[in-house]
């Protein structure tokens, strides 16, 4: 080997040794388009990157351009009543012109809406009902709910009427039977006339117990009482008084059931007069009391017919 390709053996050795880079000082892209070459004096200054003139000139242009700052004017003060008027003026434009958008739209609603007819045939009721039956259902609710408290309400009245309707039915068999036996009223609180009541079969019972009308079969079981007690002959004292107490009460209806029509005796025939009941409780009081021995006398004789 030469000394020339030792030398050059020794340069490659050189070149392909690794150099040393203290404080990682140059990277592998620390190149000249990355890093700035040119205004950096030291490694202590500040690097600044110079500005190039044509930014400099525009920035003059515009400070050039830039408005003077306006001197401040003096403080006024503002007019508020100026201010209330305008937006009570507007206010009142706005409220004015929503009330006629509003008129317009109701009239174009109701113009727009259409006629109902309400069904009145039973067609016309399926139809409505085929059409909107939760409609209908709530109707056929409704009308049931007021018919049932209308019928409550006609009950009640119904109630009342025949109430007095029963108490003055009772009232008027009352006097009837008055006029048929003036000492009813003496019999009705006589516990003999119960206890002979309570023995009897349950017909004769509901004569006198369940029976609110009929005159005829309560007068028929006063009669059926005095004969079995006896009552036919030595009544007619009790059937005086009765009749003058009967006579002095204020009952007008039991006054105009009295009859008025006269019984004349004719005591020239031979045979003695035979009376009845309905008889003497026909006799005004004077011809009670005219013929009132003869009565007595008919009684213990039993010349008086039920």
């Amino acid at each position: 080997m030469t000394d020339n390709e030792n030398v050059a053996s020794s340069e490659e050795a050189q070149e392909n040794r690794p150099v040393p880079n203290p404080y990682n000082l140059k990277k592998s892209w620390h190149t000249d388009d990355v890093m700035p070459t040119g205004g950096v004096e030291t490694a202590d200054s500040l690097f600044v990157a110079p500005q190039p003139v044509q930014q400099e000139e525009e920035e003059e242009s515009d400070q050039q351009e830039r408005p003077k700052a306006q001197k401040a004017k003096p403080y006024t003060k503002p007019n508020y009543k100026k201010r209330y008027d305008d937006l009570k003026k507007h206010y009142d434009s706005k409220l004015n012109e929503f009330r006629s958008r509003e008129q317009e739209l109701m009239n174009e609603a109701t113009a727009s809406r259409p006629e109902y007819k309400a069904p009145k045939t039973l067609e016309e009721l399926e139809q409505f009902k085929a059409q909107y039956p939760d409609v209908y259902d709530v109707v056929e609710t409704v009308s049931h709910l007021q018919s049932e408290a209308k019928t409550e309400e006609l009950k009640s009245q119904l109630s009342v009427l025949q109430e007095r309707e029963s108490v003055a039915v009772r009232r008027e068999a009352e006097s009837e039977l008055l006029n048929k036996h003036p000492d009813f009223a003496a019999i009705r609180d006589s516990d003999e006339f119960h206890d002979w009541a309570k023995s009897q079969q349950e017909d004769i019972q509901a004569w006198v117990y369940n029976n609110p009308h009929n005159v005829g079969l309560a007068s028929r079981a006063i009669d059926l009482f005095k004969q079995d007690m006896g009552l036919i002959g030595a009544g007619s004292q009790q059937s005086k008084q009765t009749r003058k107490k009967s006579n002095k009460s204020s009952n007008s209806k039991a006054a105009d059931m009295v009859s008025t029509k006269t019984t004349t005796v004719d005591t020239n025939l031979g045979q003695p007069k035979i009376w009845t009941q309905e008889e003497i409780a026909a006799l005004p009081m004077d011809e009670y009391d005219r013929l009132e021995s003869e009565i007595d006398r008919a009684g213990e004789e039993g010349r008086i017919r039920l």
